[in-house]
């Protein structure tokens, strides 16, 4: 998961996926929001998924989260139980 985080001493933490011509085989959970690729308030910094293969999931396959400059391409996706793509408020 990718995303942005405020700990208990005010300190900033975010992340960042650079993943190209990868392949994800059956990942996520089952009747859960923890999908194979997620990204929650990620307001910072850039991902990229690209020319990847993600396949073979109990649950959502890429959910993205109240985030931004996340840039999905030329991937593809199948096999994913109730999701394959789920954006919310990005």
């Amino acid at each position: 998961m990718a995303g942005f985080f405020i700990e208990e001493d005010f300190t900033f933490r975010y992340g960042q996926i650079y993943f190209d011509n990868i392949e994800i085989y059956n990942m996520s959970q089952i009747d859960t929001f923890k999908s194979a690729i997620r990204w929650e308030n990620n307001a910072q910094g850039e991902s990229s998924v690209t020319n990847c293969a993600i396949h073979n999931g109990y649950g959502w396959a890429l959910h993205i989260k109240t985030s931004r400059n996340i840039l999905i391409q030329n991937n593809t996706i199948w096999n994913f139980r109730p999701v394959g793509v789920a954006v919310q408020t990005s």
